[in-house]
């Protein structure tokens, strides 16, 4: 008998009804100060980090060796016999390659790793497909063929005041970010196929910028019917309201949506004021 467990690391923004599911188990990335390191999520939220930005923009680093291995004792002492590992873009992040590592050499669950090619609530889309699959009493092959089938029909969008911390954190070209501050503009980041970032637009102000992400999503959508939706804000509720209130005045409305605060480790790199629109067609 297959008992499915879901694996994502805190980068995929899955939203918290998700994470409190049974059967989901979430790896924490590292954000690492000068004098202390704090699990992603865990002892340290997106708020604190913003708080702190302009005294010190901090490190993220991987889930640690010891975090993967309690996840996975968790998840075979609750009687899981297969994962379904989903990861945030290895353009991006080094913690699919290292996790696989570990999940190649615990024979204890039959494993699938997906590099998802995406970030934050996009990643999170493709999860919680999977766990509405193994809730819905498909098989491990089933659910597997699925998430395949969901990353390639995923897209993200998001919409930043500035470049500042993308390039602090490497993410982004030095000249990329001073001609965006320079014309006061709010570069719209999506990923590319390879899962590494690019500007696909610049906006003169989030307004405009949520403008085009309407137009980005409707194009992506086109004619299709099933879909998920996710927004990301980053400590702007009303923006990510307004957000999705623009979705669904131009009839686009997910057959579930999620509005979800950027996690702590995203927050490093992108820095408060963030709105940001995902889709994963189901």
């Amino acid at each position: 008998m297959e008992k499915i467990a879901v694996l994502v690391d805190s980068c995929c923004d899955l939203p918290k009804e998700y994470r409190d599911k049974n059967g989901v188990y979430e790896l924490p990335m590292q954000i690492a100060y000068h004098d202390k390191t704090y699990l992603d999520r865990v002892d340290i939220s997106a708020e604190e980090v913003y708080e702190h930005l302009p005294v010190e923009i901090p490190k993220t680093s991987l889930p640690s060796g010891e975090s993967i291995e309690k996840a996975l004792d968790d998840i075979a002492e609750a009687g899981y016999t297969h994962i379904i590992s989903i990861s945030v873009s290895s353009g991006l992040s080094g913690t699919f390659n290292f996790l696989k590592v570990f999940l190649d050499d615990d024979d204890r669950f039959t494993t699938k790793y997906f590099d998802t090619k995406q970030v934050a609530i996009a990643s999170g889309l493709i999860a919680i497909g999977a766990k509405d699959l193994i809730d819905a009493g498909k098989s491990f092959d089933e659910v597997a063929s699925q998430v395949a089938t969901m990353i390639k029909h995923a897209v993200v969008y998001f919409c930043i005041p500035t470049l500042t911390y993308l390039r602090a954190g490497g993410r982004i070209s030095a000249a990329a970010s001073v001609v965006g501050g320079m014309l006061k503009l709010a570069p719209i980041i999506t990923c590319k196929e390879d899962g590494s970032y690019t500007i696909a637009a610049k906006a003169r102000g989030m307004k405009k910028g949520q403008k085009m992400m309407l137009d980005f999503a409707q194009k992506f959508i086109g004619e299709d019917k099933n879909y998920l939706i996710g927004i990301g804000q980053g400590a702007d509720e009303a923006g990510g309201k307004n957000m999705l209130d623009l979705l669904h005045e131009n009839g686009i409305k997910g057959q579930q949506e999620f509005t979800e605060q950027v996690g702590p480790a995203l927050g490093v790199h992108t820095g408060p004021g963030l709105i940001g629109v995902a889709v994963v067609k189901i």
